[in-house]
């Protein structure tokens, strides 16, 4: 149980003491709780001193061994604002405003994630406080997309701090979890991890990773589970088995020594084979060499032979072109075998090779001309003896670079309306693609893209180059052919069942009804496949939201043998086209 202002009393050491060797009688009827091989994260919870005067301590958790720095606790308010602790204002309106308190802070996230931290997670809630209750009342009211205030602020948040990679959920007393699987679905959709933070009321904990993790697999990645304070009498062995997703108990340094807490967590350790767990409270120990301590009493406990593997989060290839990804083999408790790496399926079209000697691996990826495009988990498995790890990526597929292709231009010149497209380090006041500041880049688009053998041209850079559509109507080249090739998005949200119509020489037309994704969230819609996957989108301030944004591909089926003369455009400026071409 987190507060506020947190007390210690004897009777809860009492019952620490009682309960862990409670729980080393009960190890032989719990062996055979799975737990997953990988190493977890040894984290440590602090609140002001990751953002007040941080930069000493910013160093001290940089270096002393801990791998996740939970910052606690964010505090959300009835209209949906983040602030931390009452004192850090850290949104307000969709906009992040933390800038304006602590600049440094998204800088100082960056460091610490120089050294050993490898994890940065947000804490949200605490007890006897109300910000669960207003998530609630929030997504019960706005539901959880594009255009809810919960969505907005948390996308913000992430566009400030690229560091930041988890939530945790520190609900202790409000426990909806219709709304909380909704929320946790919306953060992982907007690139981040659950973790939640529980002390007691295991089986609705169950139900909400369950959840959360069918509808978004891979969201909850591992429980933080108090075993101190109003959980001392938790056993991460016992009562809290998650299935592949990993339980990481955590302890309070004013009832546990460094070496308590090593004893305890290797008692776990052997019990049910935690590979990590963390510390409350930084707060208590800032600058007196005990984070350094704690964080090695939990590295040992949870230390056996072994390797994991590390590598990118996303890897982008072209058709007909090639690119790498570098994996890292990385030994502890004194293993010393061979590992060798092998590959899930790949798409269509895409071979990979791995150089397979040495700790730092490469795998090389070649695309044929017609390469399946979309996004494709790809997992690493290293296998030494009878040791499996497992690392996964995703693989981003898009249409070739390139100048020469099939197929006819459409000159969409006259009717653009929208400066969807800026260079890197550009700042603008156009409003950008979607009209709140935020663009394509220049330099990851390139000035043509082929997709399949078809050649579409973008607009220029820096100008109008798109075209928010409004029912207008296209003229296009005369000509007969067999279809219509299409590369655009939705904006502010996805953008269901658009009507286009093409219009022939001879009065009639055909009409198709399109669904759009959102850039931000491929919905893969019938006839829509991936055109171009970029790793990042430009903002109005000349800074990058480093996260993967897309452009799509549609294809219209026409008549060959009529003469096209126009195409009618949606009615809806949140549907954008940015290139049209016709195939014969």
């Amino acid at each position: 149980m987190k507060t506020r202002f947190v007390s210690s009393s004897l009777h809860q050491a009492v019952v620490r003491v009682a309960t862990i060797l409670l729980s080393f009688l009960l190890t032989a009827a719990f062996l055979g709780q799975s737990a997953l091989a990988q190493a977890g994260f040894t984290g440590i919870f602090g609140g002001g001193p990751f953002y007040k005067n941080a930069t000493n301590n910013i160093t001290e958790i940089e270096n002393s061994g801990f791998t996740e720095a939970i910052v606690w606790s964010v505090e959300v308010n009835s209209v949906g604002d983040l602030n931390f602790n009452g004192e850090f204002p850290l949104t307000s309106a969709g906009v992040y405003i933390g800038n304006q308190t602590y600049p440094n802070f998204p800088s100082d996230m960056a460091t610490l994630k120089q050294g050993k931290v490898k994890r940065v997670t947000f804490s949200i809630g605490s007890s006897n406080f109300g910000d669960w209750q207003d998530i609630t009342a929030l997504v019960n009211a706005q539901g959880t997309g594009p255009n809810s205030i919960l969505y907005k602020d948390f996308a913000a948040l992430k566009a400030a701090i690229p560091a930041l990679d988890a939530i945790d959920f520190d609900d202790e007393n409000s426990f909806n979890s219709p709304t909380t699987i909704q929320f946790g679905v919306m953060l992982g959709q907007l690139g981040y991890h659950v973790a939640p933070d529980a002390f007691d009321n295991s089986s609705y904990w169950t139900n909400v990773v369950s959840q959360i993790n069918t509808q978004l697999p891979g969201t909850v990645d591992g429980v933080h589970l108090q075993a101190y304070a109003g959980g001392s009498g938790n056993n991460p062995c016992v009562g809290w088995n998650f299935g592949s997703v990993p339980v990481w108990p955590g302890l309070w340094d004013q009832v546990d020594t460094p070496a308590q807490v090593q004893t305890i967590m290797t008692g776990w350790h052997s019990q049910c084979g935690i590979t990590g767990g963390f510390m409350w409270l930084y707060d208590d120990f800032v600058g007196n060499g005990l984070a350094a301590q704690y964080a090695s009493a939990i590295n040992n406990a949870v230390a056996s032979s072994g390797f994991t593997l590390s590598g990118p989060k996303n890897v982008f290839l072209n058709q007909s072109s090639t690119a790498t990804a570098a994996i890292t083999i990385t030994d502890f408790g004194g293993f010393n075998g061979t590992v060798t790496l092998s590959l899930s399926s790949l798409p269509k079209g895409v071979k990979a090779t791995i150089q397979q000697t040495g700790t730092k691996r490469k795998i090389s990826f070649k695309a044929n001309s017609s390469a399946a495009t979309g996004f494709t988990a790809v997992t690493v498995t290293g296998t030494s003896g009878t040791i499996t790890e497992t690392f996964t990526f995703t693989l981003a597929v898009s249409a070739a670079v390139g100048t020469t292709g099939a197929g006819t231009q459409v000159d969409l010149s006259s009717e653009f309306n929208v400066n969807g497209i800026y260079t890197d380090g550009s700042t603008y006041s156009t409003g950008g693609l979607d009209g709140t500041g935020y663009s394509y880049s220049a330099n990851l688009l390139t000035p043509s893209r082929v997709f399949n053998g078809t050649l579409l041209k973008f607009g220029p850079a820096n100008l109008p180059d798109a075209v928010g559509c409004s029912g207008q109507t296209v003229v296009l080249p005369a000509g007969q052919f067999s279809s219509l090739m299409l590369m655009a998005t939705g904006v502010e949200g996805n953008q269901a069942s658009q009507t286009l119509t093409v219009n022939y020489t001879d009065g009639t037309s055909s009409q198709f009804s399109q669904s759009f994704s959102d850039w931000f969230t491929p919905q893969k819609f019938h006839g829509e496949f991936e055109g171009v996957a970029m790793a990042y989108r430009n903002f109005d301030n000349g800074t990058k939201d480093q996260r993967t944004f897309n452009l799509y591909e549609y294809r219209l089926v026409l008549n060959p043998a009529k003469t096209v003369q126009s195409v009618t455009l949606p009615n809806n400026a949140h549907v954008v086209l940015l290139t049209a071409t016709l195939l014969p």
